[in-house]
């Protein structure tokens, strides 16, 4: 069995006053050209529409608009602004990267420049005293390289074929655990898109010097969505295994995967009924993604 090489990635999930750390280590076979890295993080809040806040225009302070004295100070209500969620970023070169939530994702980078954008660290901060923050962590692969070898045919080992060895069906592996955060999760995902080999507009092999999909996105060749709801019944009060799949990232042999994109997304239980407790806003996250082709994978992640 080939070795295979060991990359981690530090993730840092600040809530509230408390900090946790998350590790989330990636594997693949070097011998091939294969890469996988974080390569890009995304944040929003959206903000309820009922949920309001009041201020006294001449003091500045909470007021409550239904207990206002006739020839009192006014009190105006606005939407609340859930404010506090951020993702900040350091890559490869060294260069810090910052995304701020809001009412949409944003990411660190735009997304057909994720493949360029390798992290070397990833704190998420979420500092809004309400939950209802999505945030996600993304991956990013390059598929092997041809690697050709001649091989004899016939009796006697007359003649040669070539046989390209990078060939074969292609398994991605990912595990996510953590802790305390089953409190306050609503869902948890993993999502894969890969460009292949042999079908669609790209069907060549990946090149030692394409280090990015032509139009810098992946290519829709194969896609899946993984979502967990709801909790382990294995698990213990404090901790929480998310997920553990394995997922054909080919069928076809020949159809190896060029570029891929792997994302895990987090959503949290929304509301200000779920205020953050000091108590239980520190958790941890421990994660594994692993590529490998079928005959090389070890047993067990």
């Amino acid at each position: 069995m080939k070795s295979l090489i060991i990359l981690a990635v530090t993730l840092f999930i600040n809530a509230s006053v408390a900090r946790g750390e998350t590790f989330i280590e990636t594997f693949v076979d070097p011998s091939t050209g294969e890469q996988l890295y974080a390569c890009n993080a995304s944040i929003q809040h959206k903000t309820p529409l009922d949920l309001q806040e009041c201020l006294n225009l001449s003091t500045g302070e909470v007021c409550d608009p239904k207990n206002l004295k006739p020839g009192g100070e006014a009190c105006v209500c606005r939407t609340k602004r859930s404010l506090g969620d951020s993702i900040t970023a350091v890559d490869s070169k060294g260069k810090l990267q910052t995304s701020i939530a809001g009412e949409s994702m944003r990411g660190l980078v735009e997304d057909n420049k994720s493949f360029v954008n390798k992290l070397s660290r990833i704190d998420i901060n979420l500092g809004s005293e309400d939950y209802g923050s999505e945030y996600s962590v993304r991956f990013c692969y390059l598929g092997p390289q041809e690697l050709k070898q001649k091989k004899s045919s016939g009796k006697g080992g007359e003649g040669e074929t070539t046989i390209d060895l990078s060939e074969g069906k292609y398994r991605v592996d990912f595990s996510i655990s953590g802790m305390n955060y089953h409190r306050a999760l609503d869902k948890v995902s993993f999502n894969v898109v890969c460009d292949q080999r042999f079908w669609g507009t790209h069907m060549q092999a990946r090149k030692s010097t394409d280090l990015t999909p032509p139009s810098g996105l992946v290519e829709s060749d194969y896609g899946f969505n993984h979502v967990f709801l709801g909790q382990n019944p294995n698990e213990t009060p404090d901790s929480i295994e998310y997920m553990r799949q394995d997922l054909m990232l080919n069928n076809n042999p020949s159809m190896v995967p060029r570029f891929c994109v792997f994302e895990f997304r987090f959503k949290e239980k929304s509301g200000p009924r779920w205020k953050r407790d000091p108590q239980f806003s520190n958790g941890n996250f421990i994660g594994k993604i692993r590529v490998c082709k079928l005959e090389n994978c070890p047993p067990s992640l």
